[in-house]
């Protein structure tokens, strides 16, 4: 049986990744190839998803140091790989909705160190596709008591610090602002491509 493919799909809120999402896991599906979507964190997972969504969505706030809540994400992704790694091999495709570049950009957005990011995250699986969506966020989409999504400063500081992470580790970059057909058509223009990289790899 071949594994199925790690896709993951980055970017600030509110530019249509779970839309781009949606799209290509139908396309898969479509193909005769199996697909499922995954958004990170799990917040159903505990104890690290209710936590993570009290911090991002409670009246309190964040008040523990970034690097301490980067790690409790971290653990999110990780207390998940199991079941993320048997979907894996039992040939589906997984198309997910935020990953470790995530936590990479919000923490070095909020002042942690990338290093120190980079080592919590040590262990999880590799996404073999990797593409950021990047653009001007779509405000109307805007969730009101979303820490991440009513702080403009810092979203338009984690927007650079997405683009500085997709040219150091080589990830694919997508204008979120097209229609999102021409969106969808350009990701899909990516997976074909890793495809055939890895056809040839056999």
């Amino acid at each position: 049986m071949t594994e199925g493919l790690f896709i993951v799909i980055y970017g600030v809120n509110n530019l249509g990744k779970t839309t781009q999402a949606a799209l290509l896991v139908e396309a898969l599906d479509k193909s005769g190839l199996k697909a499922e979507y995954l958004k990170y964190p799990i917040y159903d997972l505990t104890p690290t998803g209710p936590r993570i969504n009290e911090i991002l969505r409670g009246g309190s706030g964040q008040s523990m140091a970034e690097e301490e809540f980067q790690r409790i994400y971290a653990k999110n992704r990780m207390d998940f790989q199991p079941q993320l790694c048997k979907k894996i091999a039992e040939g589906v495709n997984i198309v997910a909705e935020d990953y470790i570049g995530t936590g990479l950009a919000w923490g070095l957005s909020k002042g942690a160190n990338l290093d120190n990011l980079l080592e919590m995250n040590r262990g999880l699986v590799s996404a073999d596709v990797e593409v950021l969506l990047d653009g001007e966020r779509f405000l109307r989409a805007r969730e009101k008591n979303h820490r991440h999504e009513t702080d403009d400063r810092l979203t338009d500081e984690c927007r650079q610090r997405h683009l500085e992470l997709a040219d150091k580790f080589g990830w694919a970059v997508v204008n979120a602002n097209q229609e999102a057909e021409e969106v969808h058509q350009d990701i899909l223009a990516i997976i074909e491509k890793k495809v055939k990289e890895l056809n040839k790899g056999l």
